[in-house]
């Protein structure tokens, strides 16, 4: 079953373009990934030092394969490095409502 990881990222506005250089290098990474089917980058209207990402996921396993890989880790310590950016995750599946 797909799921949907969502990454709401917090940074100070002075930090935005070396926060986005790091987020281009993660979207070119990302496609390549095996079951990996789309993502889109968000910015809050009413807070613009916070960017969401959600990405579409055959499983969770090839989420957690993603976020566990060397690739994903390397631009996710850049971004770390970063100061006063800040990064939190949660992943969701898709449930029946009938």
């Amino acid at each position: 079953m797909s799921v949907k990881a969502f990454i709401k990222r917090k940074f100070p506005r002075d930090k935005e373009n070396e926060l986005f250089n790091c987020l281009r290098s993660l979207r070119n990474i990302v496609p390549r990934q095996s079951g990996y089917i789309s993502g889109e980058y968000l910015k809050a209207i009413d807070h613009p030092d916070e960017i969401m990402t959600i990405s579409t996921w055959f499983s969770y396993e090839d989420w957690q394969a993603w976020f566990e890989s060397e690739d994903r880790r390397k631009v996710q310590a850049e971004i770390d490095a970063i100061d006063g950016v800040t990064s939190e995750y949660a992943v969701y599946r898709y449930i029946k409502t009938r």
